[in-house]
């Protein structure tokens, strides 16, 4: 499967987003300082959704002729959800006590045998890690709890905009958040090129076959 460089992609379709809020901001009295600002904001917003959408699409298209299946987190917060579907929200759930919460699964990806539903794998869409870098590997560490969520694959996929991740650092040490990622979560995918790959962070084109080969062994 040939993926083309995503990360480029969204760097152009950034610019030309930009553009077009800086534009709608001063046509509404915002100083030049205010428009640039509201629109990196409204960026930072936008482009997390717009990842994920991404992710979930490519997923969706080349698992398309397998067994699998794909949903997301949005879908599954629905309140007039298929059996099949309730099913999945149910599988996934991890309990505190008499609560019930989803985990940070922005993707989820599963298989429905003679009526059972079984969860293969959560993907967990990061753009960058500012904020709530070590979310997925606290649910990960939830779900391996229950007997019910333990065989439940976590995986991160990420474009890792600002390199936060991608390299060691210059001692040649890799940095402290990818070592506590990579040991806690099942892989990371890199939505780019230029990155330092091993057994567990790979490209994201690889993240298909890898999910099929695990859904062959539940």
């Amino acid at each position: 499967m040939e993926i083309t460089n995503i990360s480029k992609i969204l760097e152009k379709e950034r610019e030309k987003y930009i553009k077009n809020k800086v534009e709608e901001y001063l046509k509404q009295g915002f100083s030049k300082d205010d428009a640039i600002n509201k629109a990196n904001q409204s960026w930072r917003t936008y482009i997390g959704h717009r990842i994920q959408d991404v992710i979930y699409n490519l997923l969706k298209k080349f698992l398309e002729n397998s067994e699998l299946k794909v949903t997301t987190d949005k879908v599954l917060s629905s309140q007039n959800l298929s059996e099949e579907l309730d099913k999945v929200k149910r599988l996934i759930a991890v309990s505190y006590g008499k609560y019930l919460f989803l985990p940070d699964a922005d993707i989820i990806v599963y298989k429905v045998e003679n009526n059972n539903v079984r969860i293969i794998a959560i993907i967990s869409v990061k753009n960058s890690f500012r904020e709530r870098g070590f979310e997925t590997t606290y649910w990960k560490l939830k779900l391996k709890e229950s007997p019910v969520t333990s065989h439940i694959k976590v995986f991160l996929a990420t474009p890792d905009k600002d390199n936060e991740i991608s390299y060691k650092c210059p001692n040649g040490k890799p940095k402290k958040m990818r070592i506590i990622l990579e040991y806690e979560l099942d892989g990371i995918y890199f939505l780019k090129d230029d990155f330092e790959e091993t057994e567990k962070a790979k490209h994201f084109e690889k993240i298909v076959e890898d999910i099929i080969e695990i859904s062959k062994k539940l």
